[in-house]
């Protein structure tokens, strides 16, 4: 039986200058003093407004979902013989 297990992460919107062009614009950076995953959303958001200090440079921020597809097996799934 498969379920569907989804974990968060925290990633700063940042300006850059793109030299080429002569333009700005947004880029997602991850923020490296956050951990890689949460539980939750608002376990991410939470860490975000408790960590000031980290987020100081990303004061701008999303918190994106990430799907892992994760193989359980219990004895209860299997059809009895």
């Amino acid at each position: 039986m498969y379920r569907l297990v989804t974990k968060y992460r925290i990633f700063g919107l940042r300006h850059e200058y793109d030299t080429t062009n002569h333009t700005n614009h947004m880029v997602l950076k991850p923020v490296s003093a956050a951990p890689q995953e949460f539980e939750t959303e608002l376990a991410a958001t939470d860490w975000a407004l408790a960590n000031h200090d980290d987020m100081l440079h990303h004061p701008n921020f999303v918190v994106t979902p990430v799907h892992h597809m994760v193989l359980t097996w219990r004895p209860e799934d299997e059809p009895a013989i």
